[in-house]
């Protein structure tokens, strides 16, 4: 009897918190493509074939800051105006394009928007809810990550390892309605226990748990690792920074541990990433994303901005590209994934028993590559009368036998370990994170059972350290994508984090300001700071975080300064909105603002918000929050905040 081979296809959805944190260069703008390009149409996919009867064992990470902006009502309205927009441009590009050779191109885009805008209002903006739905019906299994997507082989203390996983499991317990049991390693990157030595000053030398260890304890029960690091040997070279990246010509072939199921010692199982699916469709060069007819990303429309020409050929100009033709792109698609399954036959005729596990960035799906959503969809119609791979989710392929084995510390990035996210460029990155981990142990050791508002500052500072050790900093800035952007992001959320803990430690609380700074960074509402206790606690002196900044202040801003002349300066958030100096208490009569009564104005006192430069920093959600209206009360608090920002400054 021939054994059937299992296929367990996961795809990892990530991006950055850039809610409030401008459009441009890796700001919200990027957010709703990938709404409108990515997670849309892999919902409609899982729509469709739902209605056909076809089975689509997906395997979908949403990482936990990814699911709080989808599920946020800023972005939601944010992306309804971009979508809308779009679609203006869309219309006016088929009314100039249609008599030409671009038609069929405009058309298409015109088809598009009209069905995301429609599509996205018919859910009411719920992705994560959708999702949610679709794996209580068993259409696909939805599985977490770390908080911010951390990189774990670097992240000094166990306490702030544990944070970003138990907030992880939490966030995703919130929108999916269960306790998660697969877990999506950021960057796929493991580190095993042992004695660490910190790469730079800032922390000391420590014995940490494995990441496994964590895991399992915090009730996952399975993770992925990259091929290498069960395989031995070099990894795939080069692995993962980013599509479009080169792949070797000569044939990669995997070896017979990589299709197993692995157990650590801690109990926590692992899939390892399938070396030869990886190449066959990340590879912009040598895999399907980089054939002539596929869309090409990196040319734009100059009126519009919207794409119309095709790929062409690798080495084509971008000013030489072809007119786009989506029926032919499709029909392409269509072949590549025949070619795919193929491929998975081959491989299944080679071990049969055992696991491929090919697993992506989602955003490669309809984003990088535009027809990656359908060749994703043809793939599972291919497969549905394939009578040697079952495809599977993770949890059901890991079940049953597995090999018992310990790891390495290793990624599936550049050169298989730590380098992307460790070099000369981002050294005084880790700098700030490795102090900011030491003062949020020991501010939870001392605010932590407080009642009152320093305990909101406590759980904005943890926060801010949560999104400070974001991996999209370090990795920005070694792609060269938006180097300047993740900088001011990373150093913003330390600056925050500086003045809180200042606040904190020298008993000057400002409530209106820290009201400011949860509008503006407001994922986790449920941040746990007894997270950080009992953990290992690191002596601290001062505020480090504001020193190390106050020591590089001259530089940072000479080097802002540099690049504003370059580009133009980046856009600001509202919470460094200046504040005219008051004394200590001193309130000013925001009932001035019309729709604001004597019960809205001590509502917002009583929440610390006196002045009005306060009540414009705020965002119009937490203005809501705070002054509570009855469901058939009509507030306009958009206006309050545009008429209060005047008013400020008068």
């Amino acid at each position: 009897m021939h054994l059937m081979t299992r296929l367990v296809l996961v795809l990892h959805a990530h991006l950055p918190y850039v809610r409030a944190h401008g459009l441009w260069p890796f700001g919200e703008e990027t957010l709703y493509e990938v709404i409108a390009e990515v997670y849309l149409p892999l919902a409609r996919l899982l729509e469709r074939l739902e209605r056909e009867g076809v089975p689509t064992p997906l395997t979908l990470g949403l990482t936990p800051v990814l699911s709080e902006q989808l599920a946020d009502p800023r972005v939601k309205e944010g992306f309804l105006r971009h979508a809308a927009d779009r679609l203006g441009r869309a219309e006016a590009d088929l009314g100039r394009l249609r008599a030409g050779e671009f038609a069929a191109s405009a058309q298409h885009n015109l088809t598009f928007w009209q069905t995301t805008l429609e599509h996205y209002r018919s859910l009411t903006g719920d992705l994560t809810g959708f999702f949610a739905r679709a794996q209580e019906r068993g259409r696909l299994e939805v599985i977490t990550s770390s908080a911010t997507h951390a990189y774990s082989p670097l992240l000094a203390s166990d306490a702030a390892l544990w944070a970003q996983v138990k907030t992880g499991t939490e966030t995703y317990r919130r929108h999916y309605r269960r306790a998660p049991t697969g877990y999506w390693l950021p960057e796929m990157a493991y580190r095993p226990r042992g004695l660490w030595k910190p790469p730079v000053d800032g922390a000391a030398p420590l014995m940490r748990a494995g990441v496994d260890e964590l895991l399992y304890q915090a009730g996952i029960r399975y993770s992925f690792v990259d091929a290498h690091l069960v395989q031995g040997g070099k990894p795939l070279s080069p692995t993962y920074v980013g599509y479009g990246e080169s792949q070797p010509p000569q044939k990669i072939q995997s070896q017979d541990v990589t299709y197993r199921v692995h157990e650590l010692p801690s109990g926590l199982r692992v899939l390892a990433r399938n070396p030869e699916t990886a190449v066959q469709v990340w590879s912009a060069d040598y895999g399907y994303p980089g054939n002539g007819v596929y869309r090409e990303f990196h040319r734009k429309d100059p009126i519009s901005g919207l794409r119309h020409h095709r790929v062409s050929g690798r080495k084509t100009a971008l000013g030489d590209k072809e007119p786009y033709l989506p029926q032919q792109a499709l029909a392409q698609a269509t072949e590549h994934a025949r070619h795919f399954v193929g491929l998975l036959t081959e491989l299944a005729q080679q071990h049969p028993g055992g696991v491929i596990c090919a697993a992506y960035d989602a955003e490669l799906f309809g984003h990088w590559w535009y027809e990656g959503t359908a060749w994703l969809e043809a793939v599972f119609r291919a497969l549905n009368s394939v009578m040697t791979i079952q495809p599977t989710t993770a949890v059901e392929a890991i079940r049953g036998e597995a090999s018992r084995t310990a790891l390495p510390e290793g990624s599936w990035g550049r050169g298989g370990a730590n380098e992307v996210w460790l070099g000369e460029q981002t050294l005084d990155y880790w700098r700030l994170v490795y102090r900011a981990e030491a003062q949020m142990v020991e501010a939870a050791e001392r605010f932590g059972r407080e009642l009152n508002g320093k305990r909101r500052a406590l759980r904005q500072l943890m926060r801010e350290l949560l999104l400070l050790e974001s991996s999209d900093w370090p990795f920005l800035i070694d792609s060269a994508q938006a180097t300047e952007y993740a900088r001011t992001r990373y150093e913003g959320h330390a600056e925050r984090f500086a003045e809180l803990y200042a606040m904190l430690t020298t008993d000057q609380l400002d409530l209106g300001r820290v009201a400011a700074l949860e509008s503006l960074d407001n994922v986790f509402p449920e941040a746990d700071t007894s997270l950080y206790l009992s953990r290992g606690k690191i002596p601290v002196e001062g505020n480090p975080v504001g020193d190390l900044l106050s020591q590089t202040a001259p530089e940072r801003s000479a080097r802002r300064s540099a690049e504003a002349a370059k580009y133009g300066p980046l856009p600001t958030s509202k919470a460094a909105l200046p504040v005219r100096k008051r004394k200590p208490g001193q309130r000013e009569p925001l009932e001035k603002i019309q729709g604001i009564g004597a019960v809205y104005q001590k509502r917002l006192w009583e929440a610390g918000i006196l002045t009005f430069a306060q009540l414009a920093a705020l965002e119009p959600e937490a203005l809501l929050r705070i002054i509570q209206p009855r469901p058939w009360q009509k507030v306009d608090v958009q206006s309050w905040i545009l008429e209060a920002g005047k008013r400020a400054r008068r």
